[in-house]
């Protein structure tokens, strides 16, 4: 998932340590060169008192009109708050926060967007298409949805699955690959190396979860050697070292 970012470009490395490998962040210095995004962040600092034009152009521009943004602020005001929110942000950030709670405010801002993007149909569903190889990744929120329901599946027929755990670890003083780089190694190597059956999630800034449906023990063993040969082969920093666990996942008696 993207998160556009109305700020200065200085400001890149903040964002990208602070929203790590959960989003893929563009920052730009004004509307016209955002890209297509999930999520939209605006610092008040960078905007000044403009911040009220900024929101009022994103809300009734035809690309971002429905996206929801938040003010990211030093005030910490109740007044300021309000003031905001009534300018037409969707939610207000108020510095200091910590990387995980930037990271949980975002996907639930995303979750609000897909929640709004199409109402669901019979006819929509039908037309889907999914033309994507490997396996299906999707973010920490669906995966926990999907992880319950399969469990309901598992139950009424009989069948086990396994949960793949995938965790990479580096000297980050010595390491010269970006973190966020070799995340993205690790994910395509998880997708080209999976069924298309198979699911998987990138979880915090070092971790993976992978739900292989229809696996023993023996054959998550299997896939696991696959992916870590896969992200040896293509990952050229030796400071990053894949480790792997592998737990059974057992229908209810």
């Amino acid at each position: 998932m993207k998160v556009g970012i109305i700020d200065s470009r200085d400001n890149s490395e903040f964002w990208e340590n602070s929203l790590g490998s959960s989003f893929e962040c563009a920052v730009a210095s004004d509307m016209s060169k955002l890209p297509e995004c999930e999520v939209i962040f605006v610092s008040a600092d960078y905007c000044g008192g403009s911040i009220g034009t900024v929101i009022e152009n994103l809300r009734s521009s035809d690309r971002f009109g429905d996206i929801p943004a938040a003010a990211f602020v030093n005030e910490n005001s109740c007044e300021e708050q309000e003031r905001l929110l009534s300018l037409g942000f969707d939610d207000v950030i108020c510095q200091p926060v910590c990387s995980r709670l930037l990271v949980r405010r975002a996907k639930a801002l995303a979750l609000m967007h897909s929640c709004d993007e199409e109402t669901l149909s019979v006819e929509n569903l039908m037309d889907e298409k999914d033309g994507g190889e490997g396996a299906y990744c999707v973010c920490s929120v669906d995966f926990s949805n999907i992880f319950r329901f399969v469990m309901r599946v598992l139950e009424r027929t009989g069948k086990d699955a396994q949960i793949l755990v995938l965790k990479l670890n580096s000297d980050r003083n010595k390491s010269t690959a970006a973190p966020k780089s070799v995340m993205s190694i690790l994910s395509e190597a998880v997708r080209m190396c999976l069924r298309r059956g198979d699911m998987s999630s990138v979880c915090g800034d070092n971790e993976m979860l992978v739900l292989l449906i229809g696996a023993d023990d023996e054959g998550g063993h299997l896939v696991a050697s696959r992916i870590v040969n896969s992200f040896y082969s293509e990952c050229t920093d030796d400071t990053y070292e894949l480790s792997y666990d592998i737990r059974e996942v057992k229908a209810a008696e």
